[in-house]
Order: structure tokens, then C-alpha cells, then sequence
């Protein structure tokens, strides 16, 4: 394989649907502060002691990884920004899931603190 061919492959790849870099630049966003708030978090429990950090902590590891699972399904293992009818509906359930743990988790922290 060429070096032309290489970025030729590499410049396709890259013309993607405005929503695809929106959705993209959302989802990294989500989890920067998602991690930075578990992070937080978890130097509390660290300092304090306080299960009900832990718990916070992964409560938003668990949230922020729940927003970025479709945006690592499409780009990382589909390699497409188009998904069918039930690829989509099974990566959105396991979205989802991750999500309500998270808050779940969140939940029961604030409840036991």
C-alpha cells in the first residue's frame, strides 16, 4: 500500500456527516466531565473515607462510559457512521443500561450520605 492510497484512505474516512462529528465531539465531551467528576469523587473517598463516594465515583464512570459506548461502537468496531435497525437497537439498550446504573449508583450514594 502507497502512501497516497493510505491518506486517500484516511481523507474517506474522514468525510463523515456533520451530525457524526457533532455526536462525536458531544460524546468526548461526556466524558472528559464525566471522568473528571469520577475522578473528584474518588480522590473524596480517598480522603474521606465515605462509601457513599465510591459509589458517586462510579456513578459517573458509569454514565460517562454509557454516552461514549455508541460513538466507540460506530467508530472503533463498525467503522461506519450508519447503523441498521437492530445493531442500533442493541447498542442503545446497552447505552442505556450503563446509564441507569450509573444513576442508580449516584442515587444511592446521595441516599446514603
Amino acid at each position: 500500500m502507497t502512501l497516497a492510497t493510505t491518506v486517500t484512505t484516511a481523507l474517506v474516512r474522514l468525510r463523515q456527516p456533520t451530525e457524526f462529528w457533532t455526536t462525536l465531539s458531544a460524546s468526548v465531551l461526556v466524558l472528559l466531565v464525566g471522568g473528571v467528576l469520577a475522578a473528584i469523587s474518588y480522590l473524596a473517598y480517598r480522603r474521606e473515607r465515605d462509601r457513599s463516594f465510591q459509589l458517586a465515583a462510579l456513578g459517573f464512570g458509569l454514565v460517562a462510559t454509557g454516552n461514549v459506548v455508541i460513538v466507540v461502537y460506530q467508530v472503533g468496531i463498525k467503522g461506519s457512521f450508519l447503523l441498521g435497525g437492530l445493531e442500533l437497537l442493541r447498542i442503545q439498550t446497552l447505552s442505556g443500561v450503563l446509564v441507569v446504573l450509573g444513576l442508580l449508583s449516584l442515587l444511592y450514594s446521595l441516599y446514603r450520605y
